[in-house]
């Protein structure tokens, strides 16, 4: 009954990870390490220190550089709160656009509900909410690509952590 538990817990804490990966404000990475090293205390799962070292490294190192990447586009091209909140809107719009595409039969919807859902979205609705801040166009259009290309980065460092720790838990193991 306790074992039950514990997979109860990790499969929450990997769905807080894998939603972290697209939502900002999911602490993602630490969640995906409290998985693993529930998986390996608690489950007895043959997961070695090495790979949860490099699990834990891996989260450290994607939480700096997200850090990192964020100033540094915002230093290339500044946006504000609303755009940030525009992918953050976007990201979770287009988790729910492909979860419900995956049921469909056709690869190449989910493929496109992909690009629209985690691309197209995100970026239409940072331009949206840039343009609400009284500022031209042109300039709403450069805030929300710049936001968006933080948005992808950091999405990309994070399913990186995620993908591993996965990958270790079930594959590995």
């Amino acid at each position: 009954m306790l074992s039950i538990l514990w997979w109860v817990l990790v499969a929450l804490l990997l769905c807080c990870g894998f939603l972290g990966c697209f939502i900002n404000k999911v602490p993602g990475p630490i969640a995906v390490v409290l998985a693993t090293l529930i998986a390996i205390l608690a489950l007895d799962l043959p997961i070695s220190w090495g790979s949860f070292s490099i699990i834990a490294a891996l989260a450290i190192a994607s939480m700096i550089a997200s850090k990192l990447l964020v100033k540094l586009v915002k230093k290339l091209q500044e946006y504000s709160k609303r755009a940030t909140w525009g992918t953050t809107i976007g990201s979770i719009i287009g988790l729910l656009l492909v979860a419900g595409a995956s049921a469909a039969d056709s690869n190449a919807m989910v493929i496109v509900m992909f690009v629209i859902g985690f691309i197209v979205l995100p970026f239409l609705l940072a331009f949206l909410l840039e343009l609400t801040n009284k500022q031209g166009a042109l300039m709403a259009l450069k805030c929300a690509a710049s936001a968006t290309c933080a948005y992808l980065a950091d999405t990309f460092l994070k399913m990186i952590v995620f993908a591993y720790a996965v990958y270790v838990m079930f594959f590995v193991s």
